[in-house]
């Protein structure tokens, strides 16, 4: 008997090491909109929206799988990606090291006043540009509420990835050109006026201060729209699923 338990004794020291040196899972969680979700994805071969070519190129660097939870959900807006979808990505990152999130949103929260049937006023009317501001700093504070919290809960070494949002309006036959250049301003701004500071301002803003790098989508969208924006007029192609994850992989490694 004395004999059988020592040996137990035994093999448990054995064992003990070499479990408490195995590292964590990195992780990978996504929150946002129709983006992060993947609708209008045409291109299958890679897997549906960006986030799949994300978790394979981290599965690259990393040597190994993430765990990848994917809370992204058609037409959320921002207080809906803070209220429900960051508790659920908190809580699949615990025990996860490092950490990788994807954010994306606040084009849901525009889409009313960009589309509606004031747009094309804005472009001659500054206060359809102060009705953008006031919706612009409710969003602004639920976005800067949204990356505290990840990173209070995530710590300093989780990697946040925040994307900016494209003007999908650019794309040829999408919409009139009043409500396209009516996007643009709400997106980038209208230096001079009361919509000095559109929505991408404003997540550069709030990534820089919680340490966040951002995957600035506008520009690559803006000058290539017919393609990378799909035939919907408001999601990205296949073609422009495949440019957000190589500026997030991009922005990954600049965090390195």
């Amino acid at each position: 008997m004395a004999r059988t338990f020592f040996a137990g004794l035994l093999l448990t020291a054995l064992i003990a090491p070499v479990v408490s040196t195995q590292s964590p899972t990195p992780a990978y969680v996504i929150v946002g909109d129709s983006i992060e979700f993947g609708l209008g994805d045409d291109i299958a071969a890679d897997g549906i929206g960006y986030p799949p070519i994300v978790a394979a190129f981290l599965t690259t660097f990393f040597g190994r799988a993430p765990a990848v939870h994917n809370s992204g959900t058609p037409f959320a807006q921002t207080r809906d990606i803070w209220r429900e979808q960051v508790p659920e990505a908190i809580a699949s990152a615990a025990g996860h090291a490092p950490v990788v999130v994807s954010w994306g949103g606040g084009g849901n929260d525009l889409a009313d006043v960009v589309t509606g049937p004031q747009a094309a006023a804005c472009t001659h009317i500054q206060s359809c540009f102060g009705r953008l501001n006031g919706l612009l700093n409710e969003t602004e504070q639920t976005i800067d509420r949204t990356i505290n919290q990840l990173r209070a809960a995530l710590g300093p070494d989780a990697v946040i990835l925040m994307r900016t949002q494209y003007n999908a309006l650019l794309r040829s036959g999408c919409n009139s050109a009043e409500n396209a250049a009516v996007g643009t301003a709400a997106l980038e701004g209208v230096p001079g006026t009361v919509l000095d500071r559109g929505l991408n301002d404003r997540i550069r803003s709030v990534a820089a201060k919680y340490g966040a790098q951002v995957v600035d989508v506008f520009p690559a969208f803006a000058v290539n729209a017919n393609t990378l924006v799909a035939a919907d007029c408001i999601h990205p192609s296949g073609a422009g699923y495949q440019v957000i994850a190589t500026l997030s992989n991009a922005a990954f490694l600049a965090a390195q």
